[in-house]
């Protein structure tokens, strides 16, 4: 059986019923440890969970500070191109389940439950970000952070943030595999996973009917000092819409208060201000606009402004930023009838690696992806999920990871 090939596991039931047992009942137990732990950590991931089920033993492992080591020194990479979406067993049960949405083989897949801590569950929380092999939550409250990894099921409360209670909290995020660092761009914060450790910035109130200082407050919160520390306020009259970040820099997708009009403003997250350029996006690409970054570059994904009496959008571009921020180039137009026929608006949109990829809903949810390097888009993918809730949140991209910790 050639490396990452479990078709014989599936196939044979008698192999995975023994979790139930006692651990000393399963011949599973008697391997030694080391050589499991070397073996299951050259598995691709998502079938390492499937061979947990062997016995208790094994379903523990992946748990293990050595099977974690193990799993760095083996070549095979667990995956890539995931999505998550996360569900709830009940409204007063601790008990999370979620699946990813395989970028790279078009398919969801189940992920292991896990359960938020004790301390936590007095409160409601939402998914408000996720990559790089962390979840961050936010409460109800939108002052109160978790991070954990759920693969490790480790968990870290942050500090509250300062910003105003009614703040809403509208989230992107990427991973830099590259420098091995992970950063979190929320629409209206920031997080950063680096050698130094967690970083994380908060701006802006889309909730207020008038902009005042209240709305433009710009945070930002480091896990060395574990500190908040205040940024430069958000330009006067701007509503955050969505953000990316590319090179250092959070790119802002903002909307006029009183004009209506979209722009592009950039945070310089080195000196925590605001650059003069004010971007304006591509005119007929105004519906449900969408900034990210994808392969090292920021890319705008909007609907046509052209509407039908059955479509909403006739067409999906994604532009590509000029390095000088000075021009827009098409990068391509999607104009499958059948996906857009059931598009209502889109809901979501992310990038990792070289896929970009977009979530509508209207009466049913569709996926599409669009391949930067191939410059190819993949067959579209209906989705059945728990709520509307989960459609808000299949904009955030994750990968499974065991040494990240919150």
């Amino acid at each position: 059986m050639a490396y990452g090939d479990v078709s014989v596991v599936s196939m044979m039931p008698e192999l995975t019923n023994s979790i139930d047992d006692d651990s000393g009942s399963s011949p599973w137990t008697s391997l030694p440890t080391d050589i499991v732990e070397h073996a299951l950590a050259l598995l691709p991931f998502p079938y390492i969970f499937q061979v947990r089920s062997i016995c208790k033993k094994w379903n523990s492992l992946i748990f293990c500070s050595q099977f974690q080591e193990a799993s760095l020194r083996c070549p095979v990479p667990w995956g890539q191109f995931y999505s998550p979406r996360i569900g709830w067993k009940g409204g007063a049960s601790p008990l999370v389940t979620w699946q990813s949405y395989n970028l790279s083989e078009g398919k969801w897949v189940s992920m292991p439950q896990f359960e938020f801590p004790t301390f936590a569950r007095k409160f409601s929380w939402n998914l408000i970000a996720a990559n790089g092999g962390l979840f961050c939550f936010g409460a109800s409250d939108a002052r109160r952070l978790l991070v954990c990894n759920p693969m490790t099921k480790r968990w870290k409360e942050l500090l509250p943030v300062s910003l105003d209670s009614k703040a809403p909290i509208i989230s992107h995020m990427i991973v830099d595999e590259q420098r091995n660092s992970y950063d979190i761009l929320f629409l209206v914060s920031k997080a950063s996973w680096d050698t130094r450790g967690l970083s994380v910035v908060f701006a802006g109130n889309a909730a207020y009917k008038q902009p005042d200082a209240r709305c433009r407050m710009v945070d930002l919160y480091d896990s060395v000092t574990d500190t908040w520390n205040a940024a430069e306020m958000l330009p006067a009259d701007l509503i955050l819409k969505s953000g990316a970040y590319c090179s250092g820099e959070f790119y802002c997708l903002t909307r006029h208060f009183l004009t209506g009009r979209y722009t592009i403003v950039i945070l310089d997250l080195t000196m925590l201000r605001w650059r003069d350029n004010n971007i304006r996006i591509p005119e007929g690409f105004e519906n449900y606009p969408y900034i990210v970054a994808c392969s090292g570059q920021v890319h705008l994904v909007s609907g046509s402004s052209e509407a039908t009496d059955t479509m909403p959008m006739a067409s999906i571009g994604i532009f590509r930023l000029d390095p000088n921020l000075s021009s827009w180039e098409k990068v391509s137009e999607y104009s499958n009838f059948q996906f857009l026929r059931s598009t209502g608006a889109i809901y979501g949109c992310g990038a990792h690696g070289s896929k970009i990829y977009v979530v509508t809903y209207a009466y049913d949810m569709w996926i599409a992806v669009y391949n930067i390097s191939t410059g190819i888009w993949e067959e579209p993918i209906k989705g059945n999920f728990y709520d509307m809730k989960d459609i808000f949140e299949t904009k955030f991209s994750f990968q499974p990871n065991l040494r990240v910790a919150p």
